[in-house]
């Protein structure tokens, strides 16, 4: 039988390295279009990446905004709450010191003064009312070159008054002593006090002081000095012995 004969689509070719195709017989008018349509696909791409991001930024400020109001409105919501706790809490205590009994009112503390005339030689700021006190301070206020001195009685801390004493703008022979509160104490035995004392509820008050000095020379003052005055012309003979002439001149002249 002869080979040649044969089927030939039986044949297998063995020969691994095929020619290569050549790359020229695609025609160009399908490469063109395949890069138009490439060139159309990128742009709609780089179209559709746009947007995108547009809409990234867009969202994300919305986030950014929507996070600062929740955390604004979220502050105020507590700044709310606690105000309106804290009225809460003053509307009951003022309730409960209405109602309750046992609660201890708040004290009011009594405020006086008193003006006491020294000597000009006095130098000092002492008031002598009858109680013991601590002196604790002393400065120089703006308003009074003279020093205010501070006291406490002496029963204190279980006696909460104070006192205040200085010299006056108007009249520095003048001490003024304010009072803060009242003794819860008696009066301590055998107590001295300055004399005169005058309780006033102003100390700058020029008229009162004025007063107060001229009710001073009128009473005491003129006293003191007639009672000297009496007393060095008794003792004085010639003063005796004029007093007797005149007296006899008068009941001569009456005769």
């Amino acid at each position: 039988m002869d080979t040649s004969s044969r089927d030939k689509s039986f044949a297998i070719d063995l020969n691994t390295n095929p020619p290569p195709q050549n790359i020229n017989s695609i025609p160009h008018e399908m490469m063109d279009e395949e890069l138009i349509r490439m060139k159309e696909e990128n742009k709609k791409l780089t179209t559709m990446l746009t947007t995108l991001c547009e809409n990234y930024n867009y969202l994300q400020t919305h986030l950014i905004e929507l996070l600062q109001k929740h955390n604004s409105e979220e502050e105020n919501s507590k700044l709310l709450s606690r105000k309106r706790k804290a009225e809460d809490d003053h509307y009951c205590c003022a309730n409960s010191e209405e109602v309750s009994p046992k609660r201890p009112r708040e004290i009011r503390t009594n405020v006086s003064t008193v003006c006491v005339k020294t000597t000009p030689s006095d130098q000092s700021a002492v008031v002598k009312d009858g109680y013991h006190w601590r002196k604790y301070g002393q400065k120089v206020t703006r308003d009074n070159p003279s020093p205010r001195a501070y006291y406490k009685c002496s029963f204190a801390p279980s006696c909460p008054v104070k006192k205040k004493v200085q010299r006056s703008v108007e009249n520095p022979s003048v001490l003024v002593a304010t009072y803060e509160g009242e003794h819860n104490h008696p009066l301590p035995s055998q107590a001295q006090v300055t004399a005169p004392l005058i309780n006033h509820n102003v100390t700058t008050n020029p008229t009162f002081l004025n007063k107060f000095m001229e009710d001073i020379d009128t009473t005491s003052l003129q006293q003191d000095l007639v009672a000297q005055m009496a007393h060095s012309l008794t003792r004085n003979p010639n003063f005796t012995a004029a007093v007797a002439a005149a007296i006899s001149g008068n009941f001569f002249e009456y005769d």
